[in-house]
């Protein structure tokens, strides 16, 4: 009998035996009888999704199962995935996002800013980076938006001269998945670790991160100080000259009736999601409501039958309450303490040393990205978020955002699945993404991170 294709035998036996491994190795704790099978079990779900032994679907069952058959945590904490305000806003997000592609408002919004790209490489990096930024604002799923940009870049960059395999080429594609993935960073709903880290932090800490809020602190400088620097290093990594063509003037697609009325939809839920603090309703609610006017019969911007064509976004949908129940799972057991005081013994944070506590706690994060990916790495910082918060006598919501440092400081493609998916949908080699991801994370750690905090100690944010 042979082994499904879906299924990766050698990784799945090293994962699994990490995992058993960390069961036997780790010192059971009393008090916390369960503490270490769920770091065990946090091990192999983790791995699981790092190196995708097995598919989504199944490594998530295989949580749920265990977690309840030997009772690891309540039951409340294994599905709270599934109440959390990140799956709701997923779930909105998903249809918001099908109906910008069948409606082709999402490629209206990328040709108005991609119609005139010149002969000049650096003015159309600008441009693109200016489209993805744009559209992550329109459809909260990076891989969403590098699938509709990339064949719009492709059709430009043969217009200006720039073939298969030319440096110009790979700088405008690189450019719209890089964008794509690091701007939005600073935008709640736009990427999935974004919506993932609120989730958490509702269940976990009943901490509430608002749109406004969360934009900013992370959006002038982690977002758009970052895609600054992004074209400067594609420019600086793949310089070239656009072939003395005539200017490309990409034939406009018409705004139809159902793109129009999906825009009013989106521009009412954004403005919504920007007014958080003032009417208190979360981004989740909001984005169902979008996502239910959506398929209203009299609306007619999707049909009903349309959506259960989305596997993509029912596993998205499975993803996150997994990783959401998974942060549940080591605050409920005992394991999120367990981690915490290894750390804080390691680390030493202290009162009244601001500056010490977000570079080090910055650093932990982005040391767990290199094993874990960005998913992982939210899942097992969240659960003890608050005791380092408390030792460092600063906000939680503080502590919170720090974490943002960790998953936005992306040394390798693999790290983030959008990217990895972006370079191979684009033919673009994982040497040319290591280029730019590598230089970007490396400069940003020596000023985006000091240049953030001084945002955040002048937003008042350690007060």
């Amino acid at each position: 009998m042979t082994v499904p294709k879906v299924i990766r035998p050698l990784p799945l036996l090293v994962v699994t035996t990490l995992s058993l491994a960390a069961y036997v190795i780790i010192p059971h704790q009393e008090g916390h009888p369960m503490a270490v099978a769920a770091i065990a079990l946090t091990v192999f779900t983790i791995g699981m999704m790092a190196t995708a032994a097995l598919p989504e679907f199944i490594y998530a069952s295989l949580f749920f199962a265990v977690a309840l058959i030997f009772e690891i945590a309540p039951i409340e904490a294994v599905f709270s995935g599934f109440q959390s305000d990140a799956f709701w806003l997923v779930a909105g997000g998903v249809i918001l996002g099908l109906a910008a592609d069948k409606t082709g408002l999402g490629t209206v919004v990328a040709q108005v800013f991609l119609s005139r790209m010149g002969d000049s490489l650096p003015y159309a990096l600008i441009r693109l980076a200016i489209a993805a930024t744009a559209l992550a604002f329109l459809i909260p799923a990076a891989i969403a938006r590098v699938i509709i940009l990339i064949p719009i870049v492709q059709g430009a960059a043969d217009a200006m001269g720039f073939g298969p395999g030319s440096r110009g080429r790979r700088a405008m594609l690189l450019c719209v998945i890089m964008i794509s993935v690091f701007v939005p960073m600073g935008i709640l709903p736009a990427n999935a670790p974004n919506v993932l880290l609120a989730g958490l932090a509702d269940s976990l800490h009943g901490v509430t991160i608002t749109y406004g809020q969360y934009l900013l602190m992370n959006f002038p400088i982690t977002g758009l100080l970052k895609g600054v620097m992004i074209v400067a290093v594609i420019l600086y990594w793949f310089p070239d000259h656009a072939a003395p063509v005539e200017t490309y003037l990409m034939e406009r697609v018409p705004l139809s009736p159902e793109a129009r009325r999906l825009a009013v939809i989106v521009t009412i839920t954004v403005g919504m999601w920007a007014t958080d603090v003032i009417h208190g309703i979360t981004p989740g609610w909001v984005a169902v409501t979008a996502a239910v006017v959506c398929l209203l019969p009299g609306v007619g911007v999707l049909m009903p039958r349309q959506i259960v064509t989305q596997r993509n976004g029912f596993i998205a949908l499975l993803t996150i309450a997994t990783i959401v129940g998974l942060g549940a799972v080591l605050a409920a057991s005992g394991a999120g303490t367990l981690i915490a005081d290894v750390l804080l013994a390691a680390t030493n944070f202290e009162p009244m040393r601001p500056a010490y506590n977000y570079s080090v706690f910055s650093a932990i994060n982005i040391a767990m990205m290199m094993l874990a990916t960005i998913p992982g790495t939210i899942a097992i910082m969240m659960p003890f978020v608050g005791t380092i918060a408390e030792t460092a006598q600063i906000p939680v919501s503080a502590a919170l955002m720090i974490i943002v440092n960790g998953y936005a400081t992306v040394f390798f493609p693999y790290q983030a699945s959008p990217m990895l998916a972006g370079l191979r949908i684009a033919n673009v080699s994982f040497t040319d993404g290591t280029k730019i991801t590598f230089v970007v994370s490396l400069v940003s750690v020596l000023t985006i991170l000091p240049l953030t905090y001084l945002w955040w100690r002048w937003l008042g944010v350690f007060d």
